[in-house]
């Protein structure tokens, strides 16, 4: 599936022109790209002059379409489209809302208006969905003026970064001609100096092409390199494809930590876990040094679905922390790690998962006397006397851990589901959308707020109130919005989308479960009360944390 990336101003601080601007993307950009059978997306940032990203520069260089919206004549999406512009000499698609002017620059080149009256949103969206099957039919036709000013630029400007090391090769070829003339010379010389050869001889043995084959070798083995071979492979094949690579480049000596690091996420967010933990393991004998590989790997061993592979990561992480078992139960040692919290947190849930909530209790109370009071400690105590229907106790633990650290979402997120097996439903309602506030930048906090809105039908309205419960047909209505939004979050995005799908089927939202499957707005009015008062107050606060 060809990739796409839209650049185009998101509204700033104007909750309407956030909303129009939303919409547009929904409704024209996204749905024409799908029509055009593009997988499309786009990277919301903050609009400050120079906070172009990494990725922003990635995704400009490497999608196969960019569709750039004019409208406003936005700095920053003008500085992206100039990025564009030098990159590819074909694959940009222009729009712009049709009552926005256009500066001399980019007038000449075909820019398609749009409007957002919905009888003219199918011309639009197949007007768009045409350009861009135009230029992937002419790949050799400039569309920008970069490429129409330097014509000798090639198709991909990246292509020029192995062009010009074979120039560089060749022209190191030169020299080493030129030295080995210059040394036959001096040999000759030699050797009418000193006929014995007392003086010594010149190694003739030097393979020069044998030197600069392995030179290439480890240019195409490090990490830069390694990174375009797996995503090449996993747009022109798929998973298995991408399979294939993999065992070809984790077996490079050149890959550095950041690498691995890196690989990992591509394997998480194409859903093979087990090649996760795979990417971890041999990380870890690489650098057997790096905490954090040691971590990670535990941490996959216990998301592992074999119950051998689970015990493995509890002994890790126990042997890491320097746990003790004894008639009490297990005890944390007196001289932990730098990296014991995180730890931690990830031995509980291997206990969680193997029913062990004393051990839970004895590792959450000996790790609290030897690092002090941390949320994470408390939290996970919370939980293990909840499931041992000690509720009071732990209806206490969780308010103590939140006195600790107000901001910690995860808190927030247990202590909802705690008030929501108690039948607090408003207040687990209201602990879900703390749990929001504490970090809007993970998207399973949105997406949890709206599978509680799927099942107990409570609502936050336009006037800020709570209301419900709503039918059951209704309740979608207002979830869909917070959905969506949560798959805005691309770290998670992979592992959230299957997760939503599987809600919405049950939900017997079928219709806007394909919608979402095929990466475009499912059709219908959704009311996005929720979300609009979640996104208010999320500004609120950072506008009070700044005062």
């Amino acid at each position: 599936m060809l990739r796409c990336f839209a650049i185009m101003p998101y509204g700033g601080l104007d909750e309407a022109k956030r909303k129009h601007y939303q919409g547009v993307y929904q409704s024209i950009i996204a749905a024409a790209a799908a029509k055009a059978g593009c997988d499309v997306r786009r990277s919301d940032i903050a609009g400050e002059p120079g906070n172009i990203t990494h990725d922003i520069i990635r995704d400009l260089a490497e999608a196969d379409v960019v569709i750039a919206d004019l409208t406003e004549s936005n700095a920053n999406v003008f500085f992206e489209l100039g990025i564009r512009h030098v990159f590819r000499k074909s694959g940009t698609v222009h729009v712009v809302d049709k009552n926005s002017a256009l500066p001399f620059d980019v007038r000449q080149y075909r820019t398609i208006p749009y409007s957002t009256d919905l009888a003219e949103l199918p011309e639009v969206v197949d007007a768009i969905a045409a350009a861009i099957a135009k230029r992937q039919a002419q790949p050799t036709r400039s569309d920008n003026p970069v490429h129409d000013a330097l014509p000798s630029l090639p198709i991909n400007v990246r292509s020029i970064g192995e062009d010009a090391m074979r120039d560089q090769v060749e022209a190191l070829q030169q020299q080493v001609d030129a030295l080995q003339a210059e040394r036959d010379l001096l040999q000759k010389k030699v050797t009418l100096l000193d006929p014995a050869g007392t003086v010594g001889t010149i190694d003739r043995d030097v393979d020069v092409d044998a030197i600069l084959d392995e030179a290439d070798e480890i240019m195409k083995s490090t990490g830069e390199h390694v990174l375009l071979k797996l995503t090449s492979a996993a747009d022109s094949g798929g998973t298995d494809a991408f399979v294939r690579t993999l065992r070809q480049v984790l077996r490079s000596p050149f890959l550095h930590e950041n690498d691995f690091v890196h690989v990992a996420k591509m394997c998480t967010r194409l859903g093979l876990q087990q090649h996760t933990l795979a990417v971890f393991e041999v990380a870890r004998r690489r650098f057997p040094a790096n905490e954090d590989f040691v971590l990670a790997l535990a941490d996959s061993y216990d998301d592992s679905p074999s119950p051998d592979l689970k015990e493995r990561g509890r002994l890790l992480l126990e042997s890491y922390l320097g746990v003790r078992h004894t008639d009490g139960g297990p005890m944390v040692g007196a001289a932990p790690k730098p990296k014991a919290l995180h730890a931690a947190g990830i031995l509980f849930n291997a206990y969680f998962h193997q029913g062990k909530l004393d051990w839970v209790l004895s590792v959450a109370d000996s790790a609290e006397k030897v690092l002090g009071a941390d949320s994470r400690l408390v939290r996970n105590k919370a939980r293990a006397l909840a499931e041992l229907g000690r509720r009071e106790e732990a209806e206490a633990e969780f308010k103590r851990a939140l006195t600790i650290d107000p901001n910690d979402d995860t808190t927030h997120a247990f202590y909802s589901d705690f008030l929501d097996d108690l039948g607090r439903f408003m207040e687990s309602y209201e602990e879900h959308e703390e749990a929001v506030f504490a970090d809007p930048n993970d998207g399973s906090r949105f997406s949890n707020l709206g599978i509680h809105i799927l099942n107990r039908g409570l609502v936050r309205t336009s006037d800020a109130s709570i209301v419900g419960p709503l039918p059951r047909k209704e309740r979608v209505r207002f979830a869909l919005p917070l959905f969506l939004r949560s798959l805005e979050d691309e770290d998670r995005s992979g592992l959230l989308r299957p997760h939503v799908l599987s809600v919405l089927v049950r939900a017997d939202a079928v219709a806007e479960a394909q919608a979402v499957s095929e990466g475009r707005r499912p059709d219908g009015a959704y009311d996005t009360a929720p979300l609009d008062y979640i996104e208010a107050e999320i500004r609120r606060r950072q506008d009070v944390s700044q005062r």
